[in-house]
């Protein structure tokens, strides 16, 4: 049996930065002790490994970086050195509306995009402590330091609230003096390897138009040296160098996110910050030795930090040495590394010769470089799953692929295709077709990838991005780009995709701080709207309108899943049917049946639903509306249907599981509040059962509507109407019916 060794050291540095870093409140920043391990024992809790597995084909490998699942010790976030460098040139000031619900007119409450960004950095901002530090630099045609690196006690929040508050739109975009600016605020006094994640946040909705490095911005980046800290890069908006984005954050070693629009801005800005406060190391590198006869290429794409592997001519044999900058690492997030293996020749492969040694190398946000080592022989095939496997490969040929879209400039900025031409579409068929995730559909994490490419809206968006030459010009060139480094970078970085949410499952803190960022951004007070004179509505602010990840009936064909495990279509239900809940057992009281003529509902992969039926996605941990989830509307003729469960005052006993998520039911005794399913009429019971009342329950429990009653005064629903009531409107006058809210 070859064995697999694992060694941890840590090199020492300056002893006063040493010092410094052990006097943060951070439990991360503990010295580790060397510890050598064989194949089949344990790694200590709060370290990483690292394992070589050559594939049974011996045409690839995959190189597995495992950091702990969490901290040793139970903590609230990892602590974070923050510095949001924001653009607040002119065109920050426009309006920023609702994205439009299926069939509807966008709602505009007067709030600018920076009013936006202002929330977003106050959420940011809710949820740091006395351990955590932020600075705020904005820029226009100038940068300015509006805040430098402070720890966030109660007093310094006050402060950087109101310098949040303060931004205000200007003129240019300079957004190199706003990045320069931002780093200096982690040179100045030495502040770095203080134990705190470091990252510089940088948002702009437009093109720098002003004093742009001659050289470009890469070559300039790359001429500092070792940067203080990632730099992150969001684009919001379609008027974007997004290819100039990816690659400030490639070098940067951080990640971009595209914000298409205002509803976006809070998933985006969530997920960021959650990654970051779930961090275990910065800065690591793998980096694998290898024969002469062998040659190991990375297949997941360009990018600006790639490195040919190069020859060690002082050392025996003179062996190859291939390195992969993998920035920061996650806790309960893995980082596999496909890479593809070739030979001079079969012969070649001797004992000796198929030796893979790897050494991945990180810091625990202080001076101390720790280091892990493994080595496996390529003659011995792994055993890790096959479906593991075909994971792995498959979202290594689909990085690979979609980099080929935005290829990389001589100045190292990358640049989308002005075009798709027929044989990148060949191309995208031939992936689909081939792509090993097909072999195993019931496998979750290669579904997620077929979903990716080629499912049903809102999924497969990278088909229906580069299908369609309208949405390619518009938002794929910048979409792409931002779904790419998610699948390299294995982040979880929206609500939204089906690849990126399987990233981050397995960290319970990832989770924990993206709930209480979600929770932050939606309960948080609305920001005072700038451009209240622009707006078409005047009620209060739904913060939760601009925080997405993807109303009350569905169609005849939902499948829902009864308490015995079986599933029957939902206008099979019938009073006394036992459904299962996420508080088990209960039984159907009525069931609401309402007829509907091309109405327009939501496809939530392969549910169809009114637009603001609240639905969870994650199991009942959060509700969210499928007008935020799903990008298109679908038009749907026939009969949608609500139902009723018994009575019971526990909100989580009115749901069914339908396609494979949550739906609310109808009095689940949530009847104010910011969760998404309160509701004055809906969510109460006694309310929804006297309406029900008047339409006629009849013997099975079925009740026929014709939409609701609203409230003339407020708009807001109040009753159920009566099919006769319908009876006699043209179809042409008929608006949304049943179970908008």
């Amino acid at each position: 049996m070859v064995k697999k060794w694992f060694s941890r050291s840590s090199v020492e540095a300056d002893p006063a930065l040493v010092s410094r870093a052990a006097s943060t409140k951070s439990d991360i920043s503990t010295w580790t002790t060397t510890s050598t391990i064989q194949e089949g024992d344990t790694l200590s809790e709060d370290g990483v490994a690292l394992s070589i597995h050559p594939l049974p084909s011996k045409d690839g490998l995959i190189a597995k970086i495992t950091p702990p699942k969490q901290p040793v010790k139970p903590i609230v976030h990892v602590p974070c050195d923050i510095v949001l460098v924001i653009d607040v040139s002119g065109s920050m000031g426009c309006n920023a509306p609702v994205p439009a619900n299926p069939g509807e007119e966008t709602e505009n409450y007067g709030l600018s995009v920076l009013d936006l960004v202002k929330h977003a950095a106050r959420t940011i901002l809710e949820t740091m402590d006395d351990g955590d530090r932020l600075g705020i630099v904005t820029f226009a045609s100038k940068a300015k330091v509006v805040q430098k690196l402070t720890p966030m006690n109660k007093k310094n929040k006050a402060l950087a609230e109101k310098n949040i508050n303060g931004m205000r739109p200007i003129d240019a975009t300079n957004l190199w003096h706003g990045l320069v600016e931002g780093i200096k605020l982690f040179n100045a006094g030495g502040e770095v390897n203080t134990g705190r994640v470091p990252a510089v946040m940088a948002l702009t909705d437009g093109m720098p138009n002003h004093m742009c490095p001659v050289q470009g911005y890469v070559p300039k980046l790359r001429g500092m040296e070792q940067l203080p800290a990632s730099i992150h890069t969001f684009g919001f908006g379609y008027s974007l160098r997004s290819g100039l984005l990816k690659s400030i954050a490639e070098i940067g070693g951080g990640n971009y996110s595209f914000i298409p629009d205002a509803g976006m801005i809070g998933t985006v800005f969530v997920h960021a910050m959650a990654n970051l406060q779930a961090t275990y190391a910065i800065n690591a590198t793998l980096r694998l030795t290898f024969g002469a006869s062998v040659d190991l290429e990375e297949t997941s794409g360009d990018s600006v930090v790639k490195q040919e592997a190069l020859t060690l001519p002082d050392e025996d044999g003179e062996p190859k040495q291939l390195s992969i900058c993998l920035g920061n690492i996650q806790y309960g997030q893995s980082r596999d590394i496909f890479l593809q293996v070739t030979t001079t020749g079969p012969e070649d492969l001797t004992p000796q010769g198929s030796s893979i040694k790897a050494v991945v190398e990180y810091s625990r946000m202080t001076s101390t470089v720790h280091r892990q080592t493994a080595e496996q022989s390529l003659l011995v095939p792994t055993t890790l799953p096959e479906s593991e496997i075909a994971y792995h490969l498959s979202r290594s040929r689909i990085c690979s692929y979609l980099s080929s879209i935005i290829p990389t400039r001589e100045d190292g900025e990358h640049e989308a295709k002005s075009h798709i031409s027929l044989a990148v579409r060949e191309q995208l068929d031939s992936l689909i077709r081939d792509l090993p995730a097909n072999k195993f559909p019931s496998d979750p994490q290669n579904r997620s990838l077929i979903e990716d490419l080629a499912g049903e809206q809102p999924k497969g968006q990278i088909s229906l991005a580069l299908t369609n030459r309208e949405y390619y010009s518009k938002w794929g060139t910048h979409y792409l780009p931002s779904l790419l480094n998610a699948h390299t970078r294995q982040i979880c970085n929206t609500f939204k995709d089906p690849g990126p949410l399987r990233y981050g499952v397995d960290s319970p803190l990832f989770m924990a701080c993206r709930d209480r960022l979600d929770a932050a951004f939606d309960n948080l007070p609305a920001p005072t709207p700038s451009n209240e004179h622009m707006a078409t509505h005047r009620g209060r602010v739904k913060m939760s309108s601009y925080n997405s990840s993807s109303g009350v009936c569905f169609v005849s064909s939902t499948p829902v899943q009864l308490a015995s495990g079986l599933t029957v279509p939902i206008r099979a239900l019938r009073r006394g049917a036992a459904v299962q809940t996420p508080s088990g057992r209960r039984r159907v009281v009525a069931v609401l049946k309402t007829p509907v003529r091309r109405e327009m509902m939501c496809r939530v992969g392969s549910l169809v639903v009114t637009p603001w039926h609240p639905l969870s996605l994650d199991g009942g941990k959060t509700w969210v509306f499928p007008a935020s989830v799903a990008e298109r509307p679908v038009r749907y003729t026939g009969c949608i249907y609500s139902v009723l469960l018994q009575p019971d005052r526990d909100p989580n006993a009115h749901a069914v599981n339908v396609a494979g998520c949550w739906g609310v039911t109808l009095g689940h005794g949530l009847v104010a509040g910011q969760d998404a399913r309160a509701h004055a009429f809906f969510g109460d019971y006694g309310k929804v059962m006297a309406s029900l009342r008047t339409l006629g329950v009849g013997r099975k429990g079925v009740a026929v509507g014709g939409g609701v009653v609203r409230d003339p005064r407020t708009g807001l629903v109040r009753g159920f109407k009566s099919h006769k009531q319908r009876e006699g409107v043209t179809v042409r006058k008929w608006k949304k019916v049943g179970c908008a809210v």
